[in-house]
């Protein structure tokens, strides 16, 4: 349930960083200070969370400010995942930006459970997630480099979670 690249990126579905998966910009919305001033207070919340993820020593690429927007942003593979998660969660502070609330997340919960269950339907050894999260890294679950699994994954998520988008990054 990814999107390009697919090569060296940790593939996650998005949107399920509700949670604070990996990165504490779930389900995320900036916060500007006056409804007129969304577009341009959001502007370049991509290029900024990018840049600030590099100097914090992490090799992402740029997200959409959309993406920022709605939580879709994932970690490059073989990083220290408690790392990514605590420079992502500054720099989402830095940026303004804020968690879904308690509703959104049970609501993810939910369908990330059904998600997950659907995918085990034709890979039984999937590994059990964390609630409301679906992750996984092909280095530990190889199945996940076949294109099978990905187009499993990806139906599942348009059946049980149709409003997830997803993004890898690095």
């Amino acid at each position: 349930m990814t999107t390009t690249p697919r090569s060296s990126s940790r593939p996650l579905l998005a949107g399920l960083l509700a949670l604070g998966l990996v990165t504490g910009l779930s389900a995320c919305t900036g916060a500007p200070s006056s409804a007129a001033g969304t577009a341009d207070a959001d502007a370049g919340l991509g290029s900024r969370w990018g840049a600030c993820m590099r100097s914090a020593g992490f090799s992402v690429e740029d997200p959409s400010d959309d993406q920022i927007r709605s939580g879709t942003i994932t970690s490059p593979s073989g990083v220290d995942q408690d790392r990514f998660r605590s420079a992502a969660d500054q720099c989402a502070e830095d940026l303004g930006v804020h968690g879904a609330d308690s509703a959104s997340k049970e609501k993810w919960i939910r369908e990330y459970d059904q998600v997950a269950s659907c995918i085990r339907d034709a890979y039984p050894d999937f590994p059990e997630q964390r609630p409301g999260v679906i992750e996984w890294d092909r280095e530990e679950y190889p199945p996940a480099g076949d294109p099978a699994f990905q187009q499993r994954a990806d139906e599942c998520t348009r059946k049980y979670s149709p409003d997830t988008k997803t993004q890898s990054v690095g």
